[in-house]
């Protein structure tokens, strides 16, 4: 039987120690802090594949999301996965782009509607506040939002139902290797663990744990900012994204807020009060667009650092120059999540690489 350790305990980390123990290796999670804390906990956690490119991470992506379909049908429901679709405000100016982009994803087998903004108000969200009734919206229907704690909570117990351990507060300081291959690691506590196989899923943390092996990882990550507001009526349904803000529902009586706009402005703040200039400027934009939203208040707001290989491509696979040690790093963390978890639980298990995650893999960086 195979011992992993897997570091991180995000909804890669989580999806791939569940998988892994379904199929019967013992597994051990480390958790520098707490399971969902970092970047995973502090996302605006939109499934989706509608904006991502090349073809190649379009089609991840795309997996990614019919993944997680699969994953409720398995489960027979879930309580954290929220369907509805994904609503596209079009900017003035905007129209031809877009269009080129939806023939672009229609040719490649993606739903996506034209509506306007009439039809919106009309069929989806009365609440929604467009002055041009013929404004283009665009609907991908397929698209999800979930809630990530809640989520990777489920799989974590899936994964200790399964024999599965899970050490918190305790990050990994050293890696053993002898003769090539992957031994061991100690960590901070002094904990020494024996281990046939490490699997990095430590999201912006990654490149330190690379380091441990004298593996550069070389990362461009960036920062994101999502703001939880606490609302009196339910202003809107499902994920949409408009030229000022982004909203999505998050719980029974609270909305989600983001946008690059405010991203761009955070500098190297690594945290966010709800009294933040920035907080109210996103709570006034959705105030602008969504009725129910007047008598708003931010009750939370995270900074999540997105760990994005250099390269901008997910990093998933064996690193071949240390046996037995993988990576699992990439943005559109939750989107592939569960994707990932099964795709390298196969490989660590099988030694067998699906297609899909070929041109993924760690080696195209220089490793030592």
């Amino acid at each position: 039987m195979l011992d992993v350790a897997v570091i991180g305990a995000g909804v890669v980390g989580a999806s791939l120690a569940w998988r892994l123990s379904q199929a019967g290796a013992r597994v051990k999670v480390i958790e520098r802090a707490r399971p969902a804390a970092g970047t995973s906990g502090a996302t605006f956690a939109w499934v989706n594949a509608s904006a991502k490119s090349p073809r190649d991470y379009f089609e991840l992506n795309f997996a990614g999301l019919q993944e997680y379909q699969r994953l409720v049908e398995e489960f027979g429901g879930a309580p954290w996965y929220h369907p509805g679709g994904n609503l596209v405000w079009v900017a003035e100016g905007g129209v031809p782009a877009m269009q080129r982009r939806v023939e672009e994803l229609r040719g490649w087998g993606y739903r996506a509607e034209w509506l306007t903004a009439r039809e919106v108000q009309r069929d989806l969200e009365p609440g929604l506040r467009c002055p041009d009734p013929a404004t283009q919206f665009v609907l991908y229907p397929e698209e999800v939002w979930v809630d990530v704690p809640l989520l990777v909570g489920t799989l974590l117990e899936l994964a200790r139902s399964a024999g599965a351990e899970v050490i918190e507060s305790d990050p990994v300081v050293a890696i053993t290797v002898a003769g090539g291959q992957v031994r061991g690691l100690r960590l901070a506590s002094g904990a020494p663990l024996t281990v046939d196989a490490v699997v990095n899923a430590a999201g912006p943390w990654a490149d330190q744990v690379a380091a441990l092996l004298g593996l550069p990882l070389p990362l461009a990550p960036s920062a994101g900012l999502v703001v939880r507001a606490a609302v009196s009526t339910e202003p809107i349904h499902r994920v949409l994204h408009t030229p000022v803000v982004n909203v999505r529902p998050d719980g029974p009586g609270h909305v989600l807020l983001h946008h690059r706009d405010a991203d761009a402005q955070l500098g190297d703040r690594g945290a966010v009060e709800a009294g933040d200039p920035l907080c109210r400027m996103l709570l006034e934009r959705a105030r602008e667009v969504l009725d129910g939203m007047d008598g708003a208040e931010v009750v939370g707001a995270a900074v999540g650092v997105r760990p994005i290989p250099a390269d901008g491509r997910s990093c998933i696979g064996a690193v071949p120059a240390v046996g037995g040690y993988y990576e699992a790093v990439t943005h559109s963390g939750v989107t592939l999540g569960p994707l990932i978890g099964r795709l390298l639980a196969q490989e660590i298990l099988t030694g067998e690489v699906e297609s899909i995650a070929a041109p993924f893999r760690p080696d195209r960086f220089p490793r030592g």
